[in-house]
């Protein structure tokens, strides 16, 4: 695998939105996992394609930002933790008041009280002194999508989270979010999860590196997970679908470089243009050869939903930058491997799982 490269540009989080985010029965418990559960702002309109299948790429908004959030909303160290959750943010009762923790508080504009990012080091799992040892990169994620996303009548304006922490290793970190919304019977229902694990860098060397050792001391062997994410590089083969990109201004985000979902819209968009019959069959370089490559892909498969999508990243994409997108099959039914090249380049690998006939709604 290719040494990860992180962006040396550096966010100024005093100019980010989130500590104006409308999130309520916020609640952090230290066992049996470290966890944080809270109510989140939800899909919108703009979640939504054509077809009104959510968009993958804004669940990975959703889930971006309220990460985000969370990992910056400082915690009280004075305040004793609860000991055990009682379950997943509103359908479980909890109080609108936070539980277990208290917040650094500064006065708004317009007099509502916001808290303050001046202390993330106070955060969920000390990310922000974390992250001032070492820098991180995303390696490794992967979403799982229920029927119940698809589902028209599962409301999904507003949605639980469980951020829980997953693996500590010698160098990485797997966290797991899994969202729930209110489902047809008035019970929550799990609607999809992220387990995504990411890597300490060196700031000087921009090599990985080992975990701070007071984070694996504090924190190691305390998650819900037995082992790391490993996820399989594959080979990509010399006949393939290939879709040009020219990364855009919308694509990046406050880093300076592509966003982790532009790498799936992209994908999804060479997708849809694979099914294009004017795609299918040309005699150019970017173009596949002997017929279709996505045999067994079809617009009823993908109307029927993506299950799941695991995605390993290597390097970075910036504005302005041409990527190739690659797609083709491997032979198993109702899948599809991708790779994204850059000036000749592996950068990123994906691979898509869509549900199958007897799993649709």
């Amino acid at each position: 695998m290719a040494s990860p490269t992180p962006t040396t540009r550096t966010a100024k989080t005093s100019k980010a939105p989130m500590e104006s985010m409308h999130v309520t029965n916020f609640r952090y418990t230290a066992s049996p996992h470290p966890t944080v559960e809270c109510t989140v702002p939800g899909l919108s309109h703009e979640s939504y394609d054509k077809d009104w299948i959510p968009r993958t790429s804004s669940l990975m908004w959703v889930d971006a930002l309220t990460r985000y959030y969370v990992l910056h909303r400082p915690l009280d160290d004075q305040t004793e933790p609860s000991k055990q959750g009682d379950g997943v943010g509103s359908s479980s009762g909890i109080s609108s008041q936070v539980a277990g923790l208290s917040l650094q508080t500064e006065t708004g504009s317009a007099g509502q009280k916001l808290w303050s990012y001046e202390d993330t080091t106070r955060a969920f799992l000390n990310w922000g002194q974390f992250l001032k040892n070492a820098h991180s990169f995303g390696q490794y994620s992967e979403l799982t999508m229920t029927k119940a996303l698809y589902d028209r009548e599962v409301s999904k304006w507003t949605l639980d989270l469980r951020f829980r922490l997953g693996f500590v290793g010698a160098c990485s970190v797997t966290k797991i979010c899994e969202y729930f919304a209110r489902g047809k019977d008035g019970k929550n229902v799990l609607i999809w999860s992220n387990k995504y694990q990411q890597v300490a860098v060196d700031k000087k060397t921009r090599q990985p590196t080992r975990v701070p050792t007071w984070f694996k001391d504090k924190y190691q062997g305390k998650g819900c997970l037995s082992q790391a994410m490993v996820l399989r590089p594959f080979k990509k083969p010399e006949v393939t679908f290939c879709h040009p990109i020219l990364v855009q201004y919308s694509d990046i985000d406050e880093y300076g470089h592509a966003n982790w979902s532009a790498y799936i819209k992209w994908t999804t968009d060479a997708i849809h243009a694979a099914m294009l019959p004017d795609k299918q069959n040309g005699n150019g370089s970017c173009q596949t050869k002997g017929g279709r490559v996505l045999r067994s892909i079809t617009k009823e498969t993908l109307g029927r939903g993506l299950h799941k999508f695991q995605v390993t990243y290597f390097r970075e994409c910036l504005e302005g930058d041409h990527v190739e997108v690659h797609l083709w099959e491997d032979g198993q039914p109702n899948q599809v491997l991708c790779c994204l090249v850059k000036s000749g380049e592996e950068i990123c690998q994906i691979k898509l799982f869509y549900f199958d006939d007897d799993e649709s709604l």
